[in-house]
């Protein structure tokens, strides 16, 4: 299961999205912590920063953190001045 834009969510939604997932389930949680879009959430209190520390010793969990902005110019731009 893909959950994209997961910046946007909080730890709650997060958790009650992971507490379903079945045995063999593989899930990705992608997001921009510089793109949060709620007025609600920080960097620090977006939900894919919490399930990012909670997961860094479950065996099987990732997280790969990507530099620069890869959609265009016009995205980078906004992302810095907006």
């Amino acid at each position: 299961m893909l959950l994209d834009e997961s910046q946007n969510l909080t730890a709650s939604q997060l958790k009650t999205i992971i507490t379903r997932c079945g045995a063999g389930t593989k899930l990705i949680c992608s997001g921009n912590l510089a793109q949060i879009d709620s007025n609600y959430l920080t960097p620090v209190t977006s939900g894919l920063t919490y399930i990012v520390e909670r997961f860094k010793h479950f065996e099987g969990s990732a997280t790969v953190n990507l530099n620069g902005v890869v959609r265009s110019r016009l995205a980078s731009f906004a992302e810095e001045n907006l």
